[in-house]
């Protein structure tokens, strides 16, 4: 009869124990970070500590010991800890770890800090291999929870690459669920592709493509077909830890002067919904002379729950770099506080609108008609006032390029509540000194058009038109359910009232009432009366009455007919 050996038994098992639960677990996004309280205080029921939340969503049990986490600069290595499959585990300071006895496993750390603004939170298993990373901002908590006290979650685990659009606030009356599912959890599936939000010249031999959201560093680095007009691509590199950029280095250098059609096929996000196609025309960033680069439109009193914006406009046929330039204020009516908009290569292209603001996403909530992207994201604007104030802008050099001073008077008298209207330049060509060539934002464009066109741009015509196109629909039609007042107007600041009627002469559809139109633009009628029912098939009379500030008057008839299937 042998004997056993449980000494050597031992280590062997220990052994094994070790080299099993290390080899698991270590694949990018297989453990999260599920769960961030930057400010917990004031407290509303947890212990006043800042904490993470790690959750295992691997399927294994996974040795954590030697893995890093970094919070920007700042590092701690883990202690000898295991976090099991499905699990919650807190990481927090061990200085306060204590606090969280009863709240289920806790992993102390040397060095924690989260900063209430906001930062980038990464994780790193040993050998220094990115597991997951997640880049939060204060505007991710609502204004009303800012304060303190409440933490962010993870709402769909199962989709880890999701960013802000995958996190609320905890609904927990504690204000968290530190080491528990969260309160938040729901399914939050990501079938969007990536949308590339602007490329980037950053030397002649160099671009960067930036997207919207994380992307897969596999396709994007070898299977994603990148081709630009007479030039090869001879390496990429996906930028860590947010994958958001993807890095093109060229064979030869872009020539000054001359432009290249970039094509960009099947690139996928890190979810794995791809972008078949994007074709961008671009070239190497010039020089801007004196009046490239002008101011366009300001919003400096928003709605509630707002934020400001300012809007620059490159009336140039150049690429021009913003790298350096800045964005200032007026008080007493001298220059006061500037910010510079970005250290970073950004390209704003001929003829391209951006707007400039703390917090695209509340912009595009309150002004849903913009779709176009062109949004750079600051970490703070300077203060402009809702009754005057002035804007100024400035190149590299500190040179003014454009200043505009402003007052709430400059809106259109007609208005009865300018909040949350933007002032608008009519004519990019005339200086931003002249009060005349700024108007309210049109209503029937939202009151607001940030990044794109603007509502009041000076038009071509030789007198106001009013057409309906087309001149017969279908309300049963999903495609064309739909007829448009398409109208263009010689001069800003004109208010429009709409009704359509029957051949009886009987009142219909009110479709505007005093509002106040752009110079171009389009209203949409749908074919339903006041209650929202489809109206009969026969010929409708369209009535536009339209006046201004200084009492002229005009009104237009239009028929347009109705079908009902």
């Amino acid at each position: 009869m042998s004997l056993i050996n449980w000494k050597s038994l031992r280590i062997v098992v220990g052994i094994f124990f070790v080299l099993h639960f290390s080899s698991f677990g270590q694949s990018y996004n297989s453990i999260v970070i599920s769960e961030i309280m930057a400010n917990p205080i004031p407290a509303i029921g947890l212990p006043t500590v800042e904490y993470l939340e790690l959750y295992n969503r691997s399927g294994q049990a996974v040795f954590l010991k030697n893995w890093k986490l970094t919070i920007g600069t700042r590092s701690a290595v883990f202690p000898d800890s295991i976090i099991l499959p499905d699990e919650y585990v807190v990481l927090c300071n061990k200085v306060n770890a204590s606090n969280f006895i009863g709240f289920g496993k806790i992993i102390p750390l040397s060095t924690f800090l989260l900063p209430n603004e906001g930062g980038t939170i990464s994780l790193y298993s040993p050998g220094n291999s990115l597991v997951f990373s997640i880049t939060y901002e204060n505007s991710w908590w609502p204004s009303d929870k800012r304060a303190g006290g409440y933490s962010i979650e993870m709402t769909d685990t199962d989709n880890p690459c999701g960013e802000q659009s995958n996190w609320e606030i905890s609904n927990d009356i504690r204000g968290g669920t530190p080491a528990k599912v969260n309160s938040t959890q729901r399914s939050n599936p990501d079938f969007e592709p990536p949308v590339i939000q602007r490329v980037d010249v950053t030397s002649p031999t160099e671009l960067r493509i930036v997207a919207n959201e994380k992307l897969d560093s596999l396709v994007a680095v070898s299977g994603t077909l990148i081709e630009l007009s007479g030039r090869k691509i001879v390496k990429r590199k996906l930028e860590p830890p947010h994958f958001h950029n993807l890095v093109v280095t060229l064979g030869f250098s872009l020539l000054a002067g001359e432009t290249y059609n970039l094509s960009i096929k099947n690139l996928s996000d890190c979810t794995g919904n791809i972008l078949r196609q994007a074709d961008y025309t671009i070239g190497l960033p010039s020089k801007a002379d004196s009046g490239d680069v002008v101011l366009n439109e300001i919003l400096f009193n928003p709605p509630e729950g707002g934020v400001d914006f300012v809007e620059i406009y490159n009336r140039s046929r150049k690429y021009i770099d913003l790298k350096d330039w800045s964005l200032g204020n007026v008080k007493d009516g001298q220059p006061d506080v500037f910010g510079i908009i970005t250290t970073e290569n950004y390209i704003l292209p001929p003829f391209g609108y951006l707007a400039l603001t703390t917090n695209p996403e509340v912009i595009k909530e309150h002004y849903p008609a913009n779709e176009s992207g062109n949004f750079l994201k600051l970490s703070s604007l300077p203060a402009y006032s809702n009754a005057e104030g002035g804007v100024i802008f400035k190149n590299p050099e500190g040179k003014i390029y454009d200043r505009f001073d402003y007052n709430e008077a400059m809106h259109d008298p007609l208005i009865t509540d300018t909040k949350g209207v933007s002032l608008e330049k009519s004519d990019t060509g005339i200086s931003s000194e002249i009060i005349s060539n700024w108007h309210s934002a049109a209503a029937t464009t939202g009151n607001a058009t940030p990044g794109y066109a603007n509502s009041q741009i000076k038009t071509n015509t030789e007198k106001d038109t009013f057409e309906v196109e087309p001149g017969a629909f279908s309300p049963d039609n999903i495609a064309a359910g739909f007829t448009q007042i398409k109208y263009k107007l010689l001069q800003s600041g004109k208010i429009a009232t709409i009704k359509i009627y029957d051949i009886l002469g009987r009142l219909i559809k009110n479709l505007l009432r005093n509002q106040l139109l752009g110079t171009d633009g389009a209203i949409s009628w749908d074919g339903r009366n006041e209650n929202g029912d489809i109206v009969e098939t026969g010929y409708y009379l369209i009535l536009i009455d339209i006046f201004d500030p200084t009492g002229e008057k005009a009104q237009y008839k239009r028929k347009v007919v109705v079908v009902k299937n």
